[in-house]
């Protein structure tokens, strides 16, 4: 039994040896496994799109200081509006046949529809350079122009309109309205022609008054209200027509003035332009021209029919009464 203990000692060493390989090839394995798979992480890392980091929202609060304003940008213009209006009268036809006059003027100071919409009422409006003032007064003169009226107009800002008187009192009125819808007539009663107009200062344009102009007829009704006793009292109060669809807007700069007449519509007596701004005199008919300007201009030369300039609370007086 002897010769066989050193066999079984070889053995012993050879299964010692054979797992000792065996942990030692199983260890540098999973040592590679894990350098590989940090290599690999390390790469899949570096090749991955950058995340995309939006900036933070600014912050907002009582105590910071407000960004500076851009001295360049120009500021809208505050404070009373102040301009001057004057009623010219002329032979019916002078003027608004007259092509010399109406080249001068620019006709896009409103749109296409609106232009062709007021040509068709009777109604023509334009903008001019007060420079070529001159060349205009000789016409002008030409066209046996005088001056009926003069209105010095101050207004607040979009808080009040200047009415302007563009008729007597009449007992009856039938008017012939051109709108989107096509012709419209309508008659009136114990009524009055008059042109609103309303004043503010155009944004971002300095120094430039936008100027609305809206027709309407003002008239008087009488109605009966309830009362105990057989016969109560005529109430008379007054109703006010506006033709918005008829109105314009226009921004007048420093330098330019607003011409507003009659077109060749006004053949017909019945047209807003006939009714408003033409008049049948003792021998012949007349028409009218407003013009608005910022600051006066010389009337030089042109015959006048009254004697003092109205002021804008005269105006008012006169639409109380």
């Amino acid at each position: 039994m002897q010769p066989q203990r050193p066999r079984d000692a070889e053995r012993i060493i050879e299964k010692i040896q054979e797992f000792f390989c065996a942990f030692v090839s199983a260890s540098l394995r999973l040592g590679g496994c894990i350098c590989l798979a940090s290599v690999l992480g390390c790469f899949t890392q570096s090749q991955s799109p950058p995340k995309i980091v939006s900036p933070a929202p600014p912050i907002v609060s009582d105590d910071a200081a407000p960004p500076a304003p851009d001295a360049g940008a120009p500021q809208t213009t505050t404070g009373v509006i102040t301009c001057q209006m004057y009623q010219l009268q002329m032979p019916f036809g002078a003027n608004s046949r007259d092509d010399a006059f109406w080249k001068l003027v620019d006709e896009d100071v409103v749109d296409v529809p609106t232009g062709i919409l007021m040509n068709n009422n009777g109604l023509r409006v334009g903008r001019a350079r007060v420079a070529d003032w001159p060349a205009f007064l000789k016409i002008l003169e030409r066209e046996s122009a005088i001056k009926i009226a003069e209105h010095r107009i101050a207004a607040e800002p979009g808080v009040e309109d200047a009415r302007l008187d563009m008729s007597e009192e009449l007992p009856e009125e039938l008017l012939y309205i051109y709108d989107e819808h096509g012709l419209t007539m309508r008659s009136f009663d114990d009524c009055q022609n008059r042109m609103s107009l309303a004043f503010q200062w155009a944004p971002r344009k300095p120094l430039t008054i936008r100027v609305t102009v809206c027709p309407l007829v003002v008239a008087w009704r009488t109605r009966f209200d309830y009362a105990l006793s057989d016969e109560p009292p005529p109430a008379r109060y007054l109703q006010r027509e506006n033709f918005y669809d008829l109105h314009f807007c226009a921004d007048i700069s420093p330098g330019e003035f607003l011409v507003v007449g009659t077109s060749t519509a006004t053949r017909d007596p019945n047209r807003i332009g006939s009714r408003f701004l033409t008049r049948d005199g003792p021998n012949q008919r007349y028409e009218e021209l407003l013009i608005l300007v910022g600051k006066p201009v010389a009337m030089n030369g042109m015959k006048s029919r009254i004697s003092k300039p109205t002021t804008r609370a005269d105006l008012g007086r006169s639409i109380n009464n």
